[in-house]
């Protein structure tokens, strides 16, 4: 009867848990004592717990590993090309041996893991440089700390120094003595910094000389050392600039900084390079020699003329040569050749009387031409019919006439060098010089997006074929006269290409989707989709059981999968489904109905699908011709009311509402920016008052309305802030209505310091919770949703907790790589959070202890955490998982972890599970040291006893256990709950939990 009532009152204490049963106050809100007020924060206070204890949770990666992620430079063992590196802009260094069948990640750990560059010896294969700080000057790059050498193959990395280059160019290795090294050091990207410029060492990097510098806003972009006399460096030098606006393209792309310098004499004397180069202000430049001559070199040149030229005549068509002239292939929607009636394969017989009599003809006539010309068109169309059309010529570059041969995205198209006429030089593209660098020709236009891109290489044992990568893959067969695109069925986006020097038919490409491999010169291409180096924005989650988990990324839209399978693995790229496109961002699954889930893509494209459907509705605010112009921020923030899930919520330069899930969107604010650039990028309503809201924008500004958005208060000013920074998040709390936390992000106003803030009153006065925070943007803060003492924050550097509400914080990486965190989604129900990581994909950990650590548990002699529940998953059938190339997440472990703490070593420690009668169900092992210990239960019975007896025992029943800890003196107790798979609650497999219990050992962290 005893133990009958114990379980009782364990039933009972379930009960009064959040997750079961919210008891409320008379408003409706959930009742909550009211939390003490911290104190003012200290830097060097006392720790609450054990950081220990904090060592002993571990992540868990989710991948996927389905979209890849941005991959920005290549190292290749030459005298054993199946070993080469993989250095990614925000995700690490990874290494293969087995020419990419499998992938070890070896830079996990370091204070930094955005990657500008790597390098390996060509000496000693053993001796791997790597230069941190992505080199791209995209909105979303990381920054670094510095060059890391590793002496070992990349087991062990020491620092060697250049702390404050912040992004790493190119590096170069002397190909006989590995000590001496060159370091193309870019600098600050967001302001002005004197550690720029090419850095050379003699002594392995011991020690640094700066051997060429230009100023404090011009950094080191590129460098290619001659093949055969290393003393002998091409460099390119290169100003750019970010400011504090999340758009496409740098405030500054060129200046008088960049330019391309030449030294024979390992740096001590250089010369500026500049016959045949555009004598403008120049941008981003990208060098190659050839390796098998290398008077012949090539470079790809920005310069702030860039597709410019004479306005050209254009005709809106695709043509091609048939046996008699030259033949239409294609017409271009609402281009001069439809407006003239012409058709697909229409033969063009003359112009104004002049017979054509090939393709070439037909573009000799259209170049000849200016916009606004009428020509008589002979033509020919099917067998016998023949008509004469007249045709006005449109005006080529998009109707810019400033820009007459741009491509995508402030870029230059290839091929066009004729039409440019004899200064097109002036506007950079593709330049060769068989001097070694002496003197320069340009053979070609093409300059695609070149802040992004900039590199060119050349088949090192076949000039002819040379390689321009951009938003495609750009390939000459001519030495560059002609560049055709290439590259069908990989992502776009390229930034990385090794040929093979012996081979050119080999290729390896790392672009903003992965890394890919080519045996037959880029006709075809195998992804190799196993490293998890997602760049996630954000990260939600729905209310299924298990929850699926939502997220954008950049440049490779939202995807949606499992946090666990019910399958022996964990999630793998298969059980990722894709719902929405472009550069993925904030994703929300509406929890009165988790098939809807709400996404959106850069610039405010917002959408909902319904995952099970299929069916798609986009939206986006009215507007008319003389109305309001609005505008979206790259990451455009919405929101699901708490209170009602058709409302939506969303900011561009104002404040939108919805009651329709979307649609009919209307403003509900003036004007939130503080200048005429500015759009949000977080909104928060709170989840007690749907009255309550808050926006933030890119340019600074802070608003709050207490009455639904009828008005609202500037509240930007009363921060404290020395300047107006990127508001990154907003987290209003579930526990007080007043209160509410802002992330400011200031790296974008060259200051990396974390500033997160709360405020107790609707945002009148507002309160810092530095701390002992280090140095690393805050990307976002979230408050935990059952302890109010408990805070997550991510940074550009990790993710920390906090236990007081800010008084002190605790690294809380352990095995999570020292990767930026965009985004922390705290499931309401489940125990556990995910964390958005901007370079290595989705990680989960489950909290459920975490929000039971407190500073009482110094005191206690012994403590018995409170379990989560304990779910008797269904099995699965099996598929495959045969070979190793794949990627596979990882799932939680099967049962019930079980935390107990011990303040010292006890020699009588016992851990059981006790059934509703009150018989023990279970005897699991303990450990008997001092500290925080954890055991999975799995939910079994113990085996039964005897020679022929099963292994394992039988799964328990659905129930309340009791789970009881001895300690010495100290008896513990806590309940813990037992539940079926809520699908499939009588399809539990028995034998795959079997081949899980052979294939782990137990253990406790500690």
């Amino acid at each position: 009867m005893r133990w009958r009532n114990l379980l009782l009152a364990a039933w009972l204490s379930l009960l009064a848990c959040p997750e079961l049963s919210a008891q409320t106050a008379p408003d409706g809100q959930p009742a909550q004592a009211e939390p003490p007020q911290p104190a003012e924060p200290s830097a060097d206070a006392t720790p609450a717990v054990n950081p220990d204890w904090l060592r002993s949770f571990q992540w868990r990666s989710l991948g996927p590993a389905t979209m890849g992620g941005r991959i920005v430079d290549l190292a290749v063992v030459e005298s054993n090309p199946s070993t080469f590196y993989v250095a990614t802009a925000t995700g690490g260094l990874f290494k293969t041996t087995n020419n990419g069948t499998t992938f070890s990640a070896v830079f996990d750990r370091e204070s930094t893991v955005s990657i500008g560059d790597v390098c390996v010896a060509p000496s000693d294969p053993q001796v791997v440089w790597v230069g941190t700080g992505e080199h791209n000057a995209r909105n979303s790059v990381s920054w670094g700390d510095g060059v890391y050498k590793s002496i070992d193959g990349g087991k062990s990395w020491q620092h060697m120094g250049l702390p404050e280059s912040y992004q790493i160019g190119r590096m170069a290795i002397h190909p006989e003595n590995p000590d001496i090294v060159y370091v193309g050091a870019l600098g600050r990207l967001w302001g002005p910094s004197a550690q720029r410029g090419l850095y050379k060492t003699t002594d392995g990097g011991t020690t640094w000389e700066q051997v060429l510098f230009v100023d404090e806003r011009t950094g080191c972009v590129d460098v290619a050392m001659h093949p055969e006399q290393p003393d002998t460096l091409l460099v390119a030098m290169y100003e750019r600039q970010r400011d504090q606006y999340d758009v496409g393209d740098p405030a500054k792309r060129w200046g008088p900084g960049s330019g391309l310098y030449k030294t024979t004499d390992g740096g001590q004397n250089w010369k500026r390079l500049t016959a045949g180069l555009p004598d403008r202000p120049l941008g981003r430049i990208g060098i190659d020699y050839f390796r098998s001559d290398p008077n012949l070199v090539m470079a790809i040149v920005e310069s702030d003329k860039i597709a410019t030229g004479p306005v050209m005549a254009y005709m809106g068509i695709a043509s091609g040569q048939a046996d008699d002239g030259p033949v239409l292939r294609d017409v271009l929607a609402d281009g001069p050749a439809v407006k003239a009636g012409l058709k697909a394969r229409d033969r063009i017989l003359e112009i104004d009387g002049q017979k054509l009599e090939t393709y070439n003809d037909l573009i000799a006539q259209i170049r000849g031409h200016k916009p606004g010309d009428k020509v008589q068109m002979k033509v020919r169309r099917g067998e016998d019919e023949e008509l004469t059309v007249e045709l006005t010529f449109g005006q080529r570059g998009g109707g810019n006439t400033a820009l007459p041969f741009a491509s995508s995205l402030g870029g230059q198209r290839a091929n066009a060098q004729r039409q440019q006429g004899p200064d097109g030089f002036q506007t950079g593209g593709v330049f060769k010089s068989t001097d070694g660098g002496e003197t320069w020709t340009r053979v070609n236009s093409l300059n695609p997006r070149p802040f992004y891109y900039s590199q060119i290489r050349i088949d090192p044992s076949d000039a002819n074929w040379v390689y321009v990568l951009g938003i495609q893959l750009h390939v000459s067969s001519d030495g560059g006269a002609t560049f055709e695109t290439a590259g069908s069925r990989v992502h776009p986006d390229h930034h990385a290409l090794w040929i093979h020097p012996g081979n050119g038919s080999q290729l390896i490409l790392g672009c903003d989707g992965g890394l890919y491999m080519s045996y037959d010169r880029g006709q075809t291409w195998g992804f190799h989709d196993i490293m998890a180096i997602g760049q996630f924005y954000h990260v939600a989650v729905d209310n299924r059981r298990p929850y699926r988990v939502y997220g954008g990324l950049q440049d490779n839209g939202s995807w949606g999968g499992p946090s666990r399978t019910r399958a022996g693995r964990g999630p793998a790229n298969w059980d990722w489904v894709r719902v929405g496109g472009g550069d993925g961002f904030v994703c929300q699954a509406d929890p009165a109905d988790p098939d809807w889930v709400y996404y959106e893509s850069q610039y405010g494209r917002m959408g909902r699908v319904n995952v099970s459907t299929g069916e798609r509705a986009r939206f986006a605010p009215a507007t008319t011709r003389d109305g309001p112009r609005y505008r979206f921020n790259w990451k455009t923030p919405f929101l699901l009311s708490h209170q009602n899930s058709r409302i939506f919520y969303c900011a561009g330069n104002v404040v939108f509402r919805s009651l329709n899930r979307g649609d009919d969107l209307r403003p509900i604010s003036p004007q939130i920016t503080r200048t005429d650039r500015g759009s949000a990028t977080a909104l928060a309503e709170s989840p007690r008052d749907p009255n309550v809201l808050y926006v933030g924008t890119d340019d600074g500004a802070l608003w709050g309305t207490r009455n639904g958005g009828q008005t609202w208060e500037d509240l930007t000013e009363r921060v404290g802030l020395l300047s107006p920074f990127h508001v990154a998040s907003i987290e209003t709390s579930r526990f007080e209505t007043g209160r509410a936390y802002v992330a400011f992000d200031g790296h974008r106003h060259d200051n990396d310091d974390p500033h997160v803030y709360v405020t107790e009153d609707f945002g009148q006065s507002w309160r810092p919770l530095r701390a002992n925070l280090p140095s690393g943007s805050s990307r976002v803060l979230r408050e935990d949703v059952e302890n109010s003492d408990l805070l997550y924050l991510g940074t550009e550097f990790g993710i920390w907790v906090s236990l007081d509400r800010g008084q002190q914080w605790f690294r809380f990486n352990n095995n999570l790589p020292t990767v930026a965190v965009h985004e922390v989604a705290v499931h309401p129900t489940q125990g556990e959070i995910v964390a958005a990581t901007h370079g290595r994909s989705l990680w989960a950990l489950d909290v459920t202890t975490l929000r039971q650590l407190s500073g009482k548990l110094v005191s206690s002699p012994a403590h018995l955490f409170r379990p989560g529940d304990g779910v008797l998953w269904s099995g699965a059938l099996a598929s495959s998982t045969l070979g190793h190339r794949q990627f596979i997440g990882q799932n939680p472990e099967f049962g019930a972890p079980l935390y107990y703490f011990l303040a010292e070593a006890t020699d009588d420690v016992a851990l059981e599970v006790l059934d509703i009668q009150g018989n023990v169900v279970r005897k699991l092992r303990a450990q008997q040291k001092a500290g925080l210990h954890r055991v999975v239960w799995d939910l079994r019975h113990a085996p039964p006893e005897g020679r022929n007896a099963p292994q394992f025992g039988p799964p328990v029943e659905e129930g309340i256990y009791l789970l009881r800890l001895t300690a010495g003196s100290n008896q513990l107790q806590q309940p813990l709950r037992v539940l079926r798979d809520p699908e499939f609650p009588a399809a539990l497999l028995t034998e795959e939990l079997e081949e899980l219990e052979e294939s782990r050992q137990r253990y406790e962290i500690e």
